[in-house]
């Protein structure tokens, strides 16, 4: 929309993706019909594609539109005669030819061989070819990992002696994309001050006292070089064979030379310790402690990893690893996107990079992870403690962005003796660090675990257990859930923060129970039912008091960009708008960061909207009682986009979950 008064400004084509910008139209046009063979072609359309559009051009012309290219393009394989077809359409502005060099990540490392690289395939990919096609290429051990079958893509990993073959890898028609694959590493340091012990778990007793321990949640650990000892009382069972039998652990998952080490055994404790002589009472026991594991080693393949551990039962999943000289968006970025858009139900939390690292790296700066960072233990819960600030580059998304408590706890520690026996040993961390982002990822992982419970278990809406009402929530209300729950951590001003994010959760703050002051008011919109281009919708709350905090989340699972776009992940965006009864507006995450609260809309200066971040908030100090609109507009949107909203505060009721607000197909301006 154009100021009042200026000139209609023309529409802008550049594509973006590589080093600069550019228009394809001036790209050079091969002749039709030189070659059948299909190549990777950028289509750009003139406009926004409507549901017909799209339907057509995917009959006509065989289509996918999966690899979404600002602006208004897609990369596609195709050969010259549809490309000559194409070229003809009326909404079609142009056909180019992708640059193969625009194939080949950025971070590929300078110097240094073997390059260990893995690749993406366009899905018309026959496997014996590109496998015969990267041996003539150049590359070895060639590794082909078809995820096809699941939704996902054709992968070959492999080993590349020369890199002067990397044109030639980049210059085969199948291949989409191209970068290294990394080793990972764990996230931990030492503190830098004394830590003092805590309880796991962040108001992990407050919830406890309420019921919810994690009973029937099932968190996956996926560790990046050691296992657990099942000989441990915080994971033992008789017989002590993992499977669905099993009191703990439903899955054991490891590398014929794994060994048990400290850091698997510290977060799995943290996650869902518990000991299996005395249930529910050893003083260091998991946040989640009634909640049973899925564990594994990791392997360079994190849908699968992640895929895998959802066949055994899991929905919450934990990464306390990082990728090594990985600082961009990449596979494994886009293997937990891609997971979680496919996987509604499932949420991936990851710690953030410690402070001995260089950057965040994935999977924690995935759009749909929930990345975390330390707090100290109490009293000093509102300082930081491990973590890397943010934003990410070269993007500029809010990573990390939650606290949790990652130091003064305690938890299973390794058996010095050698053949391990039975035992029960628990402590701080020997090896590793006693602050770290390692160990508040599984604190985070424990907390959604009882959120996620809290809706099984039917508290919602009433603050009472009610199996009648029992629901099963998305991965995105649970991470509005978390977010909507965090207060502002004093030790750091302003917010949100590069080094906070939105705060320290505070499960209490929005995990209503009958009698409590503060309520909360939760709609969770699957993809099915999600919005489109343009379309918006409008829930009603009733704010009984100003005198507690009105806070409103926004949350969505964003569909994973196109391979090319690792410098701009974000693709389907909302909008959030919360109107007061005297017609005040806030829109969703235009911050005052000194004071941490929403800024009514005509301030000056006017905010700019985000484009960035899946994840927007309203926060209102002393809000004015009375009804408040809460609009939600898909202002970009490809196909149908879910999402969460979460409104905690002093209102009057809840609405039942499966109550389905009014839509509105028109089109809403931006203030």
């Amino acid at each position: 929309m154009n100021a009042p008064g200026t000139a209609p400004q023309s529409p802008d084509f550049r594509l973006m993706i590589g080093d600069e910008p550019f228009d394809p139209i001036e790209s050079p046009v091969p002749d039709p019909g030189l070659a059948s063979a299909k190549r990777a072609t950028i289509v750009q359309f003139t406009a926004l594609l409507t549901e017909p559009d799209v339907a057509r051009v995917k009959a006509a012309y065989g289509l996918v539109l999966d690899r979404f290219i600002p602006n208004l393009a897609f990369l596609e394989r195709l050969d010259d005669a549809t490309v000559g077809r194409l070229r003809a359409d009326f909404l079609v502005r142009s056909c180019a030819a992708l640059d193969p060099a625009l194939k080949l990540a950025p971070w590929i490392p300078a110097t240094g061989t073997p390059l260990r690289l893995i690749t993406t395939m366009f899905d018309d990919t026959d496997a014996d070819t590109v496998r015969s096609s990267l041996g003539a290429a150049g590359a070895r051990d060639v590794r082909l990992i078809d995820d096809r079958p699941a939704g996902s893509h054709l992968f070959a990993e492999f080993a590349l002696d020369d890199r002067a073959a990397l044109p030639l890898i980049a210059a085969i028609d199948e291949v989409v994309w191209v970068e290294p694959d990394p080793d990972a590493v764990n996230f931990s340091v030492k503190a830098a001050q004394t830590i003092q012990s805590g309880a796991p778990g962040v108001h992990g007793g407050t919830i406890w006292d309420k019921g919810l321990h994690g009973e029937g949640q099932v968190i996956g650990i996926i560790e990046q070089d050691g296992t657990i000892d099942l000989n441990h009382c915080f994971f033992a069972d008789e017989p002590n064979v993992p499977g669905p039998g099993h009191r703990k652990i439903l899955s054991l998952t490891k590398k014929n030379d794994t060994k048990v080490n400290e850091h698997a055994m510290f977060v799995a404790g943290i996650a869902a310790g518990d000991d299996r002589a005395s249930p529910g009472t050893h003083q260091h026991r998991g946040g989640a402690f009634a909640a049973k594991l899925v564990v594994r080693t990791r392997d360079n393949h994190l849908l699968k990893m992640l895929e895998d551990a959802k066949e055994k039962g899991a929905t919450i999943h934990n990464t306390s690893w990082g990728l090594v000289g990985v600082f961009s968006y990449d596979k494994t970025a886009r293997d937990a996107d891609d997971f979680s858009f496919r996987n509604e139900e499932h949420v991936v939390v990851a710690a953030g990079a410690g402070f001995h690292e260089k950057d965040n790296t994935p999977p924690g700066i995935a759009k749909n992870v929930l990345c975390v960072a330390s707090a100290k233990a109490f009293p000093l819960q509102m300082n930081d403690g491990d973590g890397l600030p943010g934003p990410t580059s070269p993007d500029k998304r809010r990573k990390p962005e939650i606290m949790a408590v990652g130091a003064g706890i305690s938890s299973a520690l390794v058996n010095p003796a050698s053949p391990s026996g039975p035992y029960c040993l628990t402590g701080d961390p020997q090896v590793f660090g006693a602050d770290a982002t390692s160990w508040a990822a599984p604190n985070a992982a424990a907390a959604a675990a009882l959120v996620r419970q809290y809706f099984t278990e039917g508290w919602y809406p009433t603050g009472k257990k009610r199996p009648d009402r029992s629901l099963r929530p998305t991965g995105a209300l649970i991470r509005a859930m978390l977010l909507n729950s965090t207060v502002d951590m004093t030790g750091r001003p302003g917010n949100p923060s590069p080094f906070e994010g939105w705060g320290l959760i505070q499960l209490d703050r929005t995990l209503f129970f009958d009698g409590a002051r503060r309520r909360v008011d939760v709609h969770d919109v699957r993809h099915s039912a999600g919005l489109q281009l343009r379309q918006r919708r409008t829930h009603t709350i009733d704010v009984d008091s100003n005198t507690e905090q009105l806070k409103i989340t926004l949350v969505w699972t964003d569909v994973p960009p196109a391979e090319t776009l690792h410098t701009l992940p974000a693709r389907n965006l909302l909008r959030l708008e919360a109107e007061d009864p005297g017609g005040i507006a806030y829109v969703g995450n235009d911050i005052n960061f000194p004071t941490g609260f929403s800024r009514p809309v005509g301030s000056d200066p006017p905010g700019a909207p985000d484009l960035r971040n899946n994840v927007h908030m309203v926060i209102v100090e002393h809000p004015p009682v009375g009804k408040w609109k809460i609009t939600v507009e898909g202002t970009l949107v490809f196909g149908k986009q879910g999402y969460a909203l979460v409104t905690s505060g002093a209102l009057k009721s809840a609405t039942p979950l499966r109550a389905t607000p009014t839509v509105e197909p028109g089109a809403k301006e931006w203030h």
